[in-house]
């Protein structure tokens, strides 16, 4: 039997668009994001890299004195290992991190006990509960002579206790003794004569230690460290004179060198 079917079942549908149908069935492409969206986002990323680097984990840092001479100069730039120094961190995270230990001999950082603000960086010469002396610019850790290869003076004069002079000129050459109270540390620069260190401020809490110094990564040949309130002027030709000299004065041979 046949079936006879109507012209309309061989003809497409009136007023159907192909094109049509298939952009209401399939999704839209998303949209990118604009250049200006990706910049700022990769800014703030690194922003927030850059602060969790050098506020927890190392910071390059500089020593404008002469108080670790020579073995730390002036115009030496090196990182600073800062992973795990209670310093660097809230009071409720340091139940969590690892402990580091300080040892006798080691270069530390800190916060300096005259203004927080100011990050000092001297040798840890005495330990928590030891009885630390200094005789005519020796030092005595419990009652024994401490072998110092790294000391170096400039200048042969002593300071003699009873001498009438002042106080802080005494303990230069002449100081203690004192018991070191418990998680606390006596500080003394290399250059003991031209240092501003644990003889006149007193110990370090180690609750202040910021890090170690590591190695340097650049040396500079630059004047020690001026106080005086510089004018834009001055800093331009500071930087400009740095840009001048960089060959000729960057130390080249100090490269790479481990501080310890």
């Amino acid at each position: 039997m046949f079936f006879r079917r109507k012209k309309e079942d061989f003809e497409p549908p009136q007023n159907l668009d192909p094109e049509s149908s298939l952009n209401q069935t399939l999704p839209s492409p998303p949209r990118g994001k604009s250049a200006a969206r990706e910049w700022l986002e990769s800014l703030v990323f690194s922003l927030i890299f850059v602060f969790f680097f050098t506020n927890f984990i190392a910071q390059a840092t500089q020593v404008p004195t002469e108080s670790m001479k020579p073995t730390i100069l002036v115009g030496d730039h090196f990182f600073l290992d800062k992973f795990a120094f209670p310093a660097n961190y809230p009071e409720m995270l340091l139940r969590i991190l690892p402990t580091r230990t300080i040892d006798r001999g080691e270069i530390v950082a800190f916060k300096s006990p005259e203004n927080p603000k100011i990050p000092f960086i001297k040798r840890v010469i005495g330990l928590p509960g030891e009885t630390l002396e200094i005789r005519d610019k020796r030092v005595y850790i419990n009652g024994a002579e401490l072998k110092e290869s790294y000391k170096h003076f400039i200048d042969s004069k002593i300071y003699e206790r009873d001498s009438g002079i002042p106080d802080d000129y005494i303990v230069r050459d002449n100081f203690g003794p004192i018991t070191i109270p418990p998680d606390c540390y006596f500080m003394m620069g290399d250059n003991r004569d031209n240092s501003n260190d644990s003889r006149y401020w007193g110990v370090v809490n180690g609750k202040n230690v910021i890090g170690k110094p590591l190695f340097i990564y650049w040396s500079y040949e630059a004047p020690p460290y001026d106080p005086r309130p510089k004018s834009i002027s001055e800093h331009v030709q500071e930087y400009a004179s740095v840009v001048a000299h960089f060959i000729s004065k960057t130390r080249w041979s100090r490269t790479g060198k481990v501080l310890h």
